[in-house]
């Protein structure tokens, strides 16, 4: 896997000079061993600027494997700590990925809603997610971006500038389901429970003046 600094060079000058991008809890993110980071899919901006808060760990991402089919964009996605995933099936290689960096010490970072959000609003997370974890045994630590389905949503050609939030929240507690056999409905119930602590980061909506009166 190639290194992150580069790219976060140039991560650092978009946020600095097209977005307002504030970090909130970001000592919830452990500084030595491997952990795997939840998030909310809005846009395409979600993984680069969720590395880019985490700016004391260097996280690895899964993406979609069709958008590594553009040999231009599949070598920028491998120098963005990327590696692909096929959707839809139980994909061999990339669970292997996934162990294998959190084996090393590495962190990885996922959307357990599996695409991006066609509305802005939070979907349901995919049961593979539960498995995923329930075999990784790491610390889980939920994350909500907010802001970047306005900046750049799906269907966008190109994103726009905008305000963005990034908030990190305390490891979820899964020790309870941990126990649980190793069954679906075990899978379920961690995936429900990373997508309950998503939500809860959710920034409560901005009051209006009139309403404030």
């Amino acid at each position: 896997m190639a290194s992150f600094p580069k790219i976060r060079f140039l991560t650092t000058w978009f946020v600095l000079l097209y977005w307002r991008v504030k970090v909130h809890g970001a000592g919830n993110i452990p500084s030595t061993g491997p952990f795997v980071t939840v998030i909310n899919h809005a846009s395409y901006l979600d993984p680069f600027l969720v590395d880019w808060a985490s700016k004391k760990r260097e996280l690895y991402f899964m993406a979609k494997a069709e958008l590594f089919r553009n040999w231009f964009f599949g070598w920028f996605l491998t120098q963005c700590n990327a590696f692909p995933v096929k959707r839809g099936v139980l994909d061999e290689s990339a669970i292997q990925t996934f162990h294998r960096l959190l084996r090393s010490g590495k962190p990885v970072g996922f959307f357990p809603e599996g695409t991006r959000t066609p509305t802005g609003e939070l979907q349901p997370g995919k049961r593979g997610s539960g498995m995923l974890l329930y075999n990784a045994r790491v610390p889980v630590i939920p994350a909500y971006i907010d802001g970047t389905f306005e900046c750049y949503p799906k269907g966008k050609a190109f994103p726009g500038p905008g305000r963005v939030s990034i908030t990190f929240g305390p490891a979820i507690p899964l020790e309870d389901l941990y126990e649980k056999g190793p069954e679906k409905n075990t899978y379920n119930r961690i995936t429900d429970r990373l997508m309950e602590h998503i939500g809860q980061l959710r920034p409560a909506p901005a009051r209006s003046p009139l309403a404030l009166g």
